[in-house]
């Protein structure tokens, strides 16, 4: 009966040793448990900071490597161009030198085959009138009808053969 007589808007001794242990308990609570767990998240801040502002500084730093090598890059690429126009130049120089030895070896071959041509001109015409001077000879002999001396008849022999040679030549 005792609960039919209580009323609940009147605050009795139960009431006020709640909060007085709701009070210890938040006293307790703010006196040592807060004071950590502030730490705890002052230094998570902080970890955060210093993580963001070496990310960035990372980040920059990674910028300037990206940046340095695509200067070596570029560098590089125009060295690469450098050295195929030398090597082009080069080429083109080789062919050329090799163009001109084989125009010189052709020009060489075609003199010493002249060479040998007039030669063997030469030598064919030297027969030739060697031969012819025989056949004037004999055709003399035969004309005339005596022996011709060759010491005798040179001249005519050497006329004759000048004669045939400007009709050949």
């Amino acid at each position: 009966m005792l609960l039919a007589t209580s009323d609940f808007l009147l605050p009795n001794g139960t009431f006020f040793a709640e909060i007085i242990a709701f009070l210890i308990v938040l006293f307790v609570l703010w006196k040592w448990v807060l004071p950590p767990v502030v730490k705890a998240m002052d230094d998570r801040k902080e970890f955060i900071r210093s993580s963001i502002e070496s990310a960035s500084s990372q980040k920059a730093e990674a910028e300037a490597y990206k940046a340095e090598a695509q200067a070596s890059i570029d560098t590089a690429k125009a060295e690469a161009r450098s050295i195929v126009a030398k090597a082009n130049a080069v080429a083109a120089q080789l062919k050329e030198e090799g163009r001109q030895r084989g125009q010189d070896e052709y020009d060489r071959l075609v003199a010493l085959a002249q060479s040998d041509i007039q030669q063997s001109k030469n030598k064919a015409v030297e027969e030739v009138q060697k031969d012819f001077g025989q056949l004037v000879i004999t055709a003399a002999e035969k004309i005339i009808g005596e022996e011709l001396d060759l010491n005798k008849h040179e001249r005519i022999i050497n006329e004759a053969i000048d004669t045939t040679s400007r009709g050949i030549g």
